[in-house]
């Protein structure tokens, strides 16, 4: 058998084994190994995460970043460095890391016209990683939250009208394509900044988009938010706007505490469970030149969803011979497969934290304000349409320019001819993958706990709970000294 095959590649055309077989070769190991950096991402740092090991994770990412990231993911490097230094408390050098990925963000803006062509030939992983928008608004809260741990308001509140600016940009651009135009927890943290700045009337326009971003989902209104915004807005003279909000404080029990301007409170926010991450969803199917291209697959349930839609159409002179009945390529079939992005959420045990002044208060229990698998879910719910046209366009030229290579590349041996025609089916299949690419180490969900105390000097004692209220973790803050009209934010981080 070896002597045989030896023999067949002997008479195969040498410049026509360089021209093809290489590329083949050298195409299909370079995008294996490209492919697998999200992978090895995952699967190496999840691990230090739940163990609340962010060094160690922060030390595999330096170490591992040719292999992670590669030259089309320095978004997501700088990142996930400045998300784990966040975790860690290291607030400086997070804000280090977290500005350096919205400058990689500000640069390639300006769309890349050579990524997009490349695109275009092979697939989605070749272009720069800028990021889905809900993961740029995360950023900047992540930065303000930084700031606010180290007790600076003012840059908190820079970061904020940083996310201002790039929702106007992003209504600029796309004014009839509003997918994602606002962010529930962008808001609230606005109005609960611009509170401790003494900005009264910004914290109430802030607190009434909260609530207006929260109805529109596809987050759910905590009550205790709707019940807390009700009494706000009445405070502050904005009675209409409960109106238009259509809420009212039906929550048990009279006005709740800490209901006024300025309000001295020990804010907790809350990191609970593992966020989503991408896994590539197979699909197949016929695309019939000249007529429809029909695909499926088997969904998480094993049934199948299908889509079909129009081919592209051929050139004018296939329908001029077919009318003139000379031949033509309408009508001719090739079998096609390809890969979209889907979700595959992480277990978590981590459901909410409560929170109290020890020892015997009544514990405060935290609301969640985002949560990163419904933000990733609509994402790829608004982006489906958009993805699945421009991947089905690839794979079908792609599929037509194999078979033309197929063709050229004939020659007097079978097994030569079977050889580079598994090559080339091979080298298809390898250029063809979803883009998996994600921000997998922000947490399923954020939460925030406030407690409203008198100025002085406070031990907090906090816990994480699963979802039938057991304590799964616990975490004691000592001597928080808060001062008359201060906000002390402090953080619980449980990605079990």
């Amino acid at each position: 058998m070896h002597r045989l095959m030896h023999l067949s590649l002997r008479r195969l055309n040498r410049s026509r084994f360089v021209r093809w077989g290489v590329p083949v070769v050298l195409s299909a190991a370079l995008l294996g190994s490209c492919t697998g950096g999200a992978a090895l991402r995952f699967n190496s740092l999840c691990g230090y995460t739940e163990r609340n090991d962010f060094g160690n994770a922060i030390a595999s990412i330096k170490k591992n970043e040719g292999a992670w990231y590669g030259s089309a993911n320095h978004f997501l490097y700088y990142m996930d460095i400045g998300a784990l230094y966040h975790y860690s408390g290291n607030y400086d050098s997070s804000s280090r890391y977290l500005q350096q990925a919205a400058a990689t963000y500000d640069d390639l803006y300006a769309r890349s016209i050579t990524n997009e062509a490349a695109s275009l030939l092979i697939n989605d992983n070749v272009r720069p990683y800028r990021s889905r928008p809900y993961e740029l608004v995360m950023l900047h809260e992540l930065n303000a939250l930084n700031y606010r741990f180290a007790g600076n308001n003012d840059e908190a509140l820079v970061e904020s009208r940083a996310v201002q600016l790039l929702f106007n940009e992003w209504e600029r651009n796309n004014p009839h394509d509003q997918k994602y135009a606002d962010d529930a927890m962008f808001h609230y943290l606005s109005s609960i900044f611009y509170d401790a700045a003494g900005s009264y009337d910004d914290a109430m326009i802030s607190l009434f988009k909260a609530v207006e971003t929260f109805e529109k989902g596809p987050l759910t209104l905590p009550p205790a938010l709707r019940n807390y915004a009700y009494y706000m807005l009445r405070l502050n003279g904005r009675d209409q706007d409960t109106g238009l909000l259509q809420i009212s404080a039906d929550m048990p029990g009279d006005k709740p505490t800490g209901i006024k301007n300025g309000e001295t409170e020990i804010v907790i926010i809350g990191y609970a469970g593992r966020g989503p991450e991408l896994v590539e969803d197979k699909w197949w199917g016929t695309y019939i030149r000249g007529g429809l291209l029909a695909v499926d697959h088997y969904d998480d349930r094993g049934t199948i969803e299908a889509f079909s839609m129009p081919a592209p159409f051929l050139p004018d002179k296939e329908y001029e011979k077919a009318a003139e009945g000379q031949k033509n390529d309408i009508g001719t079939t090739f079998h096609v497969s390809f890969s979209l992005p889907k979700m595959r959420t992480v277990r978590s045990w981590t459901s909410y934290f409560t929170a109290k002044i020890a020892p015997d208060a009544a514990p405060v229990q935290s609301i969640v304000i985002n949560d990163l698998e419904e933000q990733l879910a609509k994402n790829l719910d608004d982006t489906k349409t958009a993805t699945m046209a421009r991947t089905v366009i690839r794979t079908v030229l792609r599929t037509i320019a194999a078979q033309t290579a197929k063709s050229k590349m004939e020659t007097s041996s079978p097994l030569a001819n079977l050889l580079l025609n598994v090559g080339t089916d091979a080298l298809a299949d390898q250029l063809e993958h979803a883009d998996t690419r994600n921000c997998f180490l922000l947490p399923k969900t954020v939460q925030i706990a406030r407690i409203p105390v008198a100025p002085g000097t406070y031990t907090v004692q906090a816990e994480a709970h699963n979802a039938d209220g057991g304590v799964i973790g616990t975490r004691t803050f000592e001597n928080i000294d808060v001062k008359p009209g201060q906000k002390k934010f402090l953080m619980y981080c449980s990605f079990k």
